[in-house]
């Protein structure tokens, strides 16, 4: 039950995020709120993990290469994300990412993870709903494609090495994190600065601190395991997005989004029920 919970806060977290970020965005460009919301959490989760962990020892070297690993993901993963949004349709960028879910549940049972028939179904019910969700209808332009299937995969890659590290939630986080920044920054810096209005600093601010919170729920997650459940809760920041849109932006969403939330909602339920 914790999993469940901490996975769909993380979601909740990316969703808002995201929702902040978007103006950024497209206001400047990708690498440049890239840079913001990456160096915000460094500020943050550093100095913490310093202070309450220390450096890792040397039997937790592997662990902390997995979480270096994870921050050259991690990196690639949300530039990729911000630059699909940037250049393509929101419901096709935002179906494609959401497939995430699919692609670490099967990579997890291929690596052997255990599944039984009640929880297969509420995986694919949560995938599936994710997808209905994220869809706002027939896309404009299949441009921002390429860059939603590679964040896809590349987000897989990072809850991949989050499942498999041996260090504690906060040292992958702060780790993660820092290189992240290391990989952002002179690739920032180097084509063409990180200057952003001041009218849009808040939400560039605001983005990066949900973005940080987003990361450490995901990494105590799978923490918590197991990760298929871990891997699917955190994945449905569309079916948040919904929710947000329709509350805070009176977005009215669309019937198949509806029947996305009652998937996801029918799929957590039976994940609760089993897990």
């Amino acid at each position: 039950m914790l999993t469940i919970l901490t996975g769909l806060l993380s979601a909740l977290s990316y969703a808002t995020s995201d929702m902040f970020s978007q103006r950024v965005t497209r206001e400047t460009r990708a690498l440049t709120q890239m840079l913001w919301v990456v160096g915000v959490g460094t500020v943050i989760i550093v100095p913490v993990a310093l202070w309450l962990r220390g450096l890792p020892g040397r039997e937790q070297w592997t662990g902390a290469a997995l979480a270096a690993l994870a921050g050259v993901f991690y990196f690639g993963a949300l530039l990729c994300l911000l630059r699909g949004l940037e250049v393509g349709d929101l419901g096709l960028v935002s179906a494609l990412v959401s497939l995430q879910g699919a692609y670490l549940a099967v990579s997890v049972i291929l690596l052997g993870e255990p599944v039984t028939g009640l929880l297969a179904a509420a995986l694919v019910l949560c995938v599936f709903g994710a997808v209905l969700t994220s869809l706002e209808g027939r896309a404009r332009s299949t441009r921002g494609a390429p860059w939603a299937f590679a964040a896809g995969l590349l987000f897989t890659g990072v809850m991949l090495c989050y499942n498999y590290g041996e260090i504690d939630w906060l040292s992958q986080a702060a780790i993660s994190r820092s290189v992240s920044l290391a990989v952002a920054l002179p690739a920032a810096l180097l084509t063409g600065g990180a200057h952003v209005p001041r009218v849009l600093r808040p939400r560039a601010l605001g983005a990066g601190v949900l973005e940080l919170c987003g990361l450490l729920l995901l990494t105590i997650t799978f923490s918590l395991g197991p990760p298929t459940v871990a891997g699917v809760t955190t994945t449905q920041f569309g079916t948040f997005a919904v929710f947000l849109g329709f509350v805070l932006l009176h977005e009215r969403p669309r019937p198949n989004q509806w029947a996305g939330i009652a998937c996801t909602v029918t799929g957590v339920s039976l994940l609760a029920a089993v897990a």
